[in-house]
């Protein structure tokens, strides 16, 4: 690949006296490019202005968590090259409103609802269409499954067939495996069939019971879309009479959805947006001139890129290479037969690896724009190619998309516009951004754990998404499992708890204005702190000059605020806000950067705090500044009444302190005001703005632990006057009666001595040895004392009763 080179610096640019460290070297931005497969230098063509040229999405469906990686993870990397490295990037993005996919869908889309509102009861041939299409879909989809088709009049036998399917679907994994490694939609596919049975026979149901009004056609057609869409898609597709205004509809509808996503994830818009539909005539032009370089062929009534001429065709001074960005992945026909789309034929095409330039109209009722070879529509890596070289000309710095689209699709646009221009790299850099798994898995909808957008920002906020995004590179595999979830949710807390210490302490220090005690207070905890601002700077540019390495760089962030919690810890009250203000708004600065910062503060550079979570950028006022005299005053009130009642003051009662503790854990936690007793500098509360709901929360697992506290010693209570009851209890016999029945079994002693309760005979008459005797007058001993204990407590409860 080759690149401009960095212009070298002027020897005159600095005096002479000026002599640099060369212990300290200025990194260099380096970009993993999928050209090369390493990391490269980066440098534009036009010096400060980056040309980038992104791939948009196909719109014909909702826009999902794919989409959010993707545009997610380019929006940020712009954000980096324009905010942090200073670099005017020029964006340009398409949207692909021209592909199979969007045909199918809209076509399809369009014939289910004029049938909902064409056909105001429910009838018989409605019913035997669904039928007709339930056979099809079961021909068509489980070829590998069950290779034997279904006629036409084998209704029942369909039913059965997916019967059969669910039933060794749950009684035989093996099986189930296999089916599903020879049809990679298995799963959705009897999802669909399941749910278009039911719906049929409902609906006959209701027709034998005359019960067939508007609302059982549509539950029918509704129920039944996933197999009565392609089934009229086939057979009425020609009746549609303004196929491309259908197509655009979708489109259009799809792109509005897309983009108002986008806004919701606070993603930049697009310096350029264009549409395929927009560039038709670019396009057919583009071809006229493939084809006169030699690069090109008709066959079947389509245009057709000659891979075979173009790999290894002379150039100036170079060869024409082909796959350049995955040359391993030349003669996978799957790969190639899906960048061709399911409308596609293939007929006339001399190759396999060729691809459509030109797609000829196969079909009446699919949407055509003229050509010079007839009625047709563009292929979908032509698209790119063209309007890139409309806007950016005969090359560009950045080409950016999923890896997925890696080949065919980039790698066919290399070779068109280079086969176009005439040119040995119309791309320098190519960032492809990773796959989405969840939980280890491909995101799928018959795995049933397909995400959209719009389901993710009713879990996630924008702010987390974007921060557990940046906790991956950017081109790397991303697994968006509970525990990226939990790490990000605990580091955002971090940031909070930073912002929210760092702020009081601010807000305390202008309260006492330029009042000073002829200190300075910048001694060495306040120069390490510096130390350390200085080199996490250093370590954050190499982090992002390290193809964009985000997780370090918020690794950097990080470290730095535990350095400046030890630096309170160890401080105390006597905190110099200067450096730790320089600190936070550092922070602050490149958090916004990176696009987390929300509300009013974006535009301050002076701000700490990436924003309130949900407040629209822009919006006007400080709250905090504003709140800020009456929380001083509230605070201050409170700190006066705290010094009275510790002072013993007559005046005050200590029922002030119970009083001063529920307002600051009760009111003030309700109203988002935490107080920190004692941290202000002049021995007073520091106050601190919080979510609420956090504060809550708080409050509320405090009280549990106290409640649990309280629960566990209650029962070491309880389970101690148990214990001291017992032993009590064993003081209940006299000492005299202690060794008669019924104390010992009957016959153990015969006589006893009649003023002690010792026993001087066994059961046999026999007397009593001296060892015996002794061991048992201390047992009474101990029960003498037992028994004294348990009389005064029984004299105790007839008191208390």
């Amino acid at each position: 690949m080759s690149v401009p080179e960095n212009p070298k610096a002027s020897s005159s640019a600095q005096p002479e006296w000026v002599k640099p460290n060369p212990t300290v070297q200025e990194p260099v931005l380096r970009v993993y490019n999928s050209l090369t497969r390493s990391k490269d230098v980066f440098v534009p063509t036009k010096g400060r202005q980056v040309d980038w040229y992104n791939c948009g999405p196909t719109v014909y469906d909702s826009s999902h968590m794919g989409h959010a990686r993707n545009y997610l993870t380019q929006d940020i990397v712009r954000r980096i090259l324009r905010d942090y490295f200073g670099y005017d990037v020029n964006f340009v993005m398409n949207i692909t409103d021209i592909d199979d996919k969007i045909i199918l869908r809209a076509r399809e889309s369009y014939l289910l609802n004029q049938t909902i509102t064409s056909t105001p009861t429910l009838t018989a041939q409605l019913v035997a269409d669904t039928k007709a299409a339930f056979i099809k879909f079961v021909n068509t989809k489980f070829t590998k499954s069950f290779p034997s088709p279904l006629s036409s009049t084998q209704q029942d036998d369909a039913f059965a067939t997916l019967e059969a399917a669910l039933q060794r679907d749950q009684s035989d994994p093996e099986w189930a495996r296999a089916a599903r490694e020879k049809e990679e939609k298995f799963s959705l596919y009897l999802v669909s069939l399941t749910k278009a049975r039911d719906a049929i026979k409902t609906a006959e149901e209701r027709l034998n019971a005359q019960q067939a009004g508007q609302g059982a056609v549509e539950e029918l057609v509704k129920g039944t879309g996933d197999v009565l869409g392609p089934y009229y898609g086939e057979t009425l597709g020609d009746t549609i009479t303004d196929p491309i205004a259908v197509s655009r509809q979708l489109a259009s509808h799809q792109e509005s959805k897309f983009f108002e996503d986008m806004a919701r994830l606070r993603i930049l818009p697009p310096d350029t947006i264009t549409r395929v539909s927009e560039y038709v005539p670019e396009i057919v032009a583009f071809v006229k001139k493939i084809m006169e370089n030699g690069f090109a062929y008709e066959g079947g009534g389509s245009i057709w890129f000659d891979v075979a001429k173009f790999e290894g065709a002379e150039g100036d001074g170079f060869r024409h290479e082909y796959a350049k960005l995955q040359p391993g992945s030349k003669g996978n026909k799957k790969l190639l037969d899906e960048g061709e789309g399911a409308l596609t034929a293939s007929m006339g095409k001399k190759q396999p690896a060729d691809f459509a330039l030109w797609k000829a109209k196969s079909k009446p009722g699919e949407p055509a724009w003229p050509s010079p070879w007839g009625e047709g529509r563009p292929g979908w890596h032509i698209e790119c190619s063209v309007m890139a070289s409309e806007i950016l000309g005969k090359g560009m710095d950045i080409h950016s998309g999923g890896v997925d689209l890696m080949f065919p699709h980039h790698d066919n646009e290399l070779a068109q516009a280079e086969a176009y221009h005439g040119c040995r790299q119309w791309v320098n850099y190519f960032l492809h951004t990773g796959h989405l798994h969840i939980e280890g898995l491909k995101m799928s909808k018959s795995l049933k754990n397909f995400i959209t957008i719009e389901d993710a920002l009713r879990d996630y906020t924008a702010r987390r998404l974007r921060l557990a995004f940046m906790l991956q590179t950017w081109n790397a595999k991303l697994d968006f499992k509970k525990d990226l979830i939990a790490d990000t949710k605990t580091k955002e807390e971090t940031f909070d708890n930073f912002f929210a210490n760092v702020k009081a302490r601010m807000n305390d220090a202008a309260a006492r204005g330029a009042n000073t005690d002829g200190k300075h207070h910048f001694d060495e905890p306040e120069k390490a702190l510096t130390a350390d601002l200085h080199k996490a700077q250093y370590d954050f540019r190499l982090a992002l000059c390290d193809s964009f390495n985000t997780p370090q760089a918020i690794g950097v962030l990080l470290d730095l605020i535990a350095k400046v919690n030890v630096y309170f810890s160890t401080r105390g009250r006597d905190v110099n806000v200067g450096p730790v203000s320089t600190i936070a708004q550092w922070i602050t600065r490149m958090l916004k950067m990176f696009g987390l910062g929300e509300g009013s503060a974006v535009g301050d550079a002076t701000a700490v705090g990436w924003g309130k979570e949900g407040e629209e950028v822009g919006a006007s006022g400080d709250f905090e500044t504003k709140l800020d005299p009456y929380l001083r005053a509230i605070s201050s009130f409170r700190d006066e009444i705290r010094r009275l009642a510790i002072a013993g003051s007559p005046s005050v009662s200590t029922d002030i302190l119970k009083l001063c503790d529920k307002f600051r854990d009760d009111d003030l936690v309700n109203l988002g005001v935490q107080l920190d007793d004692g941290q202000a500098t002049d021995g007073g509360a520091l106050y601190k703005l919080v979510d609420p709901a956090l504060l809550i929360k708080a409050r509320e697992e405090k009280a549990a632990i106290a409640a649990d506290k309280a629960a566990k010693k209650a029962a070491n209570a309880a389970a101690a006057e148990a214990k001291r009851i017992a032993q009590l209890e064993k003081g209940k016999v006299s000492p005299k009666e202690m060794f008669r029945p019924p104390n010992v079994p009957q016959g153990t002693f015969s006589e006893w001595d009649e003023e002690s309760g010792l026993p001087t005979k066994d059961g046999e008459g026999v007397e009593v040895s001296k060892s015996a005797s002794k061991k048992m007058l201390k047992e009474l001993k101990v029960q003498e004392k037992l028994h004294k204990d348990w009389l005064a407590w029984q004299a105790q409860q007839g008191q208390g009763k």
